[in-house]
């Protein structure tokens, strides 16, 4: 049932709870959820409190609205590989896959005396006029090697595009930690979690070009629905 004396609208509440049951698989991929009226007498709520729920379930991608039949189910969690994490434009290139990024800080900062590019973005797919982020990157990039960063647009370019085709600097090679991360407000609201999520996946390390130069500090938080297909080679 919802609360209605929760300070959290009561189409968040319907909605957290409709999200959980897919990710769950209580709803599979092809499959519809109940109808809307279905749900207004399961929950016992009105109309458009149950449109708005559905609604933020399209936003994320995770149903589709058939005209005449009722909301679909289109969970397709997408498989990303680690060892490409630090090429994500370039990897949803190959997928025929539309990458979107969210440009959340950019700003020259000064680590251990050092001045630094920082860069941080909310990364994502785009299908149809759905965005779902499936991450939030932050990068350090030294302005010694990259001058005049900032002027670029990357909520439009690829970081590593640029890199490459501009600084003439290949990534090359990456050295990475995996650990659990903290959520915060802004991680919790840019991929629609409920307060029953208390850590994601973090990546973070360096990344170093093709004469084993560090080019770039990164770090890499991951939504719930990602899934990972690790790969390495034993010598």
């Amino acid at each position: 049932m919802l609360d209605k004396h929760d300070f959290i609208p009561l189409y968040v509440q319907l909605y957290r709870k409709l999200r959980e049951q897919i990710l769950n698989g209580e709803y599979k991929q092809g499959e519809f959820i109940p109808s809307e009226s279905e749900l207004m007498k399961a929950f016992q709520t009105t109309r458009g409190t149950v449109r708005n729920a559905i609604s933020l379930l399209v936003n994320d991608g995770l149903v589709q609205q058939v005209h005449g039949k009722g909301t679909l189910v289109l969970l397709r969690p997408l498989k990303y590989s680690i060892t490409n994490f630090g090429g994500f434009t370039d990897y949803l290139n190959i997928r025929n896959e539309v990458g979107v990024s969210k440009v959340l800080e950019q700003k020259v900062v000064s680590v251990e005396g050092k001045d630094f590019y920082k860069l941080v973005r909310a990364r994502g797919v785009k299908k149809e006029d759905t965005i779902t982020y499936l991450m939030l990157d932050t990068s350090l990039l030294p302005v010694s090697l990259f001058p005049k960063l900032d002027q670029y647009d990357f909520e439009k370019e690829s970081l590593y595009q640029v890199l490459r085709e501009k600084y003439e600097i290949f990534p090359k090679r990456t050295e990475i930690a995996l650990s659990p991360a903290s959520i915060d407000q802004q991680t919790r609201e840019i991929f629609h979690l409920d307060e029953n999520e208390t850590a994601l996946l973090k990546a973070e390390g360096s990344i170093f070009d093709q004469n084993n130069i560090e080019i770039e500090k990164v770090k890499i938080i991951y939504a719930p629905n990602l899934e990972f297909n690790i790969m390495t080679e034993l010598n």
